[in-house]
């Protein structure tokens, strides 16, 4: 039996410790990449990574970005996925430093600054606070800041199990069938704010999420009282979410954060 092998030039990139392994325009179907995805992302038997992303080619835009999870899911959106796109794509020359780029989820805007990319996020939506379900002790809040994401307010970040909890919440009926991410929140005594993140998709912690990132901004917004810009520290790093404030909700929201190209290569796929 002829195996027929494959060879993809790819480049790996991350937005703050949250990385991905990026396809420009492969001639291989969307399909194809939800099927490798898992294998591409093994961190042992793989190149490693949170998911795929794919640059496709779109008319009146400098480009559409294709996003999977590494378990070959299709996600609608992932904010440090799409800075990490913009920063690639202006770096190979697919857009400019001012970009516009299309997503499942709609139209974005991209400014890559001094190096550094940040996107835009659409305005948050289904906002809920202080949820109250039986299986938990502490009270859950909700927004839809491109995905679903529900905050949880923790006061040791540190020992919070975050995969334990997580995983619970984000299989919870409450939220079927879509799930939902989950962010556990800790806000220092110094004002600082810390984020631990479990991804559905992923099924695991990362080391940062964009989305998450507005989503914790927008409750803290809400239930704190903090203005733009509010700056988020997550395992992998700082991320930075800017907004405008229209009746409470965060409107026209920026994200930006660490972003950088880590290195290139080729895979042989089946």
């Amino acid at each position: 039996m002829l195996l027929l092998i494959m060879k993809l030039q790819f480049t790996k990139v991350h937005g703050a410790g949250n990385d991905f392994v990026v396809f420009a325009y492969p001639e291989q179907p969307d399909s194809y990449f939800a099927k490798v995805a898992p294998a591409i992302c093994d961190r042992r038997k793989g190149i490693g990574a949170d998911g795929i992303l794919l640059v496709r080619r779109e008319e009146g835009y400098d480009f559409r970005m294709v996003y999977f999870n590494s378990d070959g899911s299709r996600a609608e959106f992932c904010g440090n996925g799409a800075r990490s796109l913009a920063l690639y794509a202006y770096i190979e020359g697919i857009a400019s430093y001012r970009m516009k780029f299309v997503s499942d989820i709609g139209e974005h805007k991209g400014l890559v600054a001094d190096g550094k990319p940040s996107v835009s996020l659409p305005d948050p939506s289904g906002i809920q606070l202080d949820l109250s379900l039986p299986e938990f002790h502490f009270p859950l809040h909700f927004a839809n800041s491109g995905v679903p994401h529900v905050v949880v307010f923790a006061d040791d970040l540190q020992s919070f199990d975050v995969d334990a909890f997580g995983c619970s919440i984000r299989n919870h009926p409450h939220f079927a069938p879509a799930g939902a991410n989950v962010n556990f929140v800790q806000i220092h005594g110094d004002g600082k704010v810390s984020v631990r993140t479990y991804e559905r998709g992923v099924e695991a912690e990362t080391l940062a999420c964009g989305t998450g990132a507005v989503a914790v901004a927008t409750i803290l917004h809400q239930l704190k009282g903090m203005e733009s810009p509010i700056e988020l520290g997550f395992p992998g790093g700082l991320l930075q979410v800017s907004f405008e404030s229209a009746d409470s909700n965060p409107v026209n929201v920026m994200l930006g954060g660490e972003t950088a190209v880590v290195f290139k290569g080729e895979i042989e796929l089946l």
